[in-house]
């Protein structure tokens, strides 16, 4: 071989080094990977053959996710919306009623995001931040309540330091803006064509670059912080919810927790008191609240033959639900099974109040939520841009004793 030929030949061989980088980058996000499967098999994370199997199919919808969101579709001057939560894709506590488009942004941008309302009950797009502490925050909100619509439905929306002039729709951004969903809510959804919300940064993005070791090493790093932590923080929730549990031995009714403008509020028992105060605010903030929306919730236990039964007055509030999560905080199969309620599903008492249970056993009554053959389980009520609070209790009791044998 002539010398200049072998000179050719080692300019067009990989760089060790730059292979060594990449390889690093992947072992790090395997390690993060490896230390989210601890989770799930820690002392606070599964306790049962059937939440290990979940747990790590869990795992598995947080890498589809995080590949989509911090990989894949992670450029804040190139943005597009990631569809977050699907019926086989769930965290953070997802609603069947919902649509969550997720999209990173960088506030040094700006950007212009249109689409149609469509026939949703509600619509919002809440932008989230990071503080200098590294902890997550509600950078701003902006709901159909405060935004102009065309007669057709249709929006636009500017994001941005400083408002456009003749802006009509716009939410502030700053130097901790990192990302934004876009909730839409329905009545039926299964029944709805959605229209995809689009998005466009204002201020034209450099020339498109050659992936880089670095910007490899960056999105994969953020991928397995994301795996892990999410993970973490779905079990470390469970299990405060789990203290106080709502069961068949319980003698009085309660609310065990409350979430209202994003921050965790004590319930009315002195234990669910202690929880709401030792629960770091991080773990609520890292589930992607929004301030529209208030949250009442239970662990509940229940044997053969039990039902949860969630009594209370119905709120004055744009939307509200019932529905049930697992230990993961994700939603049973709702394509197969009813394992949530909305407010036009639900038939109210003569005297204006409903009751729903939840068991195994269908009791042949209306509101009824499936158990999905959990004996024990995590049940939210929702309720947005609610004018009260919400007024709601959970309790177990037997089947046999709420529907005595005539």
């Amino acid at each position: 071989m002539s010398d200049d030929n072998a000179a050719a030949s080692n300019t067009d061989a990989p760089d060790a080094t730059d292979a060594s980088a990449s390889l690093a980058a992947w072992k790090q996000l395997l390690t993060r990977l490896a230390e989210a499967g601890e989770t799930i098999c820690s002392p606070t994370g599964a306790r049962t053959p059937q939440e290990r199997a979940e747990g790590f199919r869990y795992l598995t919808r947080l890498v589809g996710a995080g590949l989509d969101m911090h990989l894949e579709q992670a450029d804040p001057a190139r943005p597009f919306f990631t569809d977050m939560l699907t019926p086989t894709r769930k965290f953070l506590g997802d609603n069947p009623d919902t649509r969550y488009d997720y999209v990173p942004l960088d506030g040094s941008h700006a950007y212009r995001v249109w689409g149609n309302r469509d026939d949703s009950v509600y619509l919002a797009l809440c932008v989230y931040g990071k503080k200098p502490d590294g902890n997550p925050n509600i950078g701003g909100n902006l709901s159909d309540v405060d935004m102009h619509f065309e007669s057709d439905g249709s929006f636009e929306v500017f994001l941005s330091a400083e408002k456009p002039a003749g802006a009509k729709n716009w939410l502030q951004l700053n130097s901790e803006t990192t990302s934004m969903v876009v909730r839409k809510y329905f009545m039926e959804p299964t029944k709805t064509t959605v229209a995809n919300i689009q998005i466009k940064a204002l201020d034209e993005a450099a020339p498109l670059a050659p992936y880089t070791e670095e910007e490899l090493a960056k999105r994969l790093g953020t991928v397995g912080n994301f795996v892990a932590d999410t993970s973490s923080m779905a079990a470390a929730l469970s299990v405060f919810a789990a203290l106080n549990s709502v069961t068949g031995d319980a003698t009085e009714e309660y609310v065990a927790l409350q979430v209202v403008d994003g921050e965790m509020k004590a319930g009315e028992t002195k234990s669910a008191q202690e929880l709401a105060a030792s629960i770091d605010p991080k773990i609520i903030a890292a589930h992607l609240p929004t301030p529209d929306i208030q949250y009442a919730g239970a662990w509940w236990k229940i044997r053969d033959g039990e039902a949860v039964v969630v009594e209370g007055k119905p709120p004055k509030a744009r939307y509200w639900s019932v529905q049930i999560f697992n230990r993961w905080l994700e939603s049973p199969d709702y394509r197969h099974l009813p394992v949530s309620l909305n407010h036009g599903q639900v038939e109210l008492e003569p005297d204006g109040s409903f009751r729903i249970l939840i068991s195994n056993e269908n009791p042949g009554v209306s509101n009824w939520i499936d158990a999905s053959g959990y004996q024990e389980g995590q049940v939210c009520c929702r309720a947005l841009i609610a004018e009260e609070p919400l007024e709601v209790k959970f309790r177990v009791a037997k089947l046999s004793e709420l529907f005595p044998a005539s």
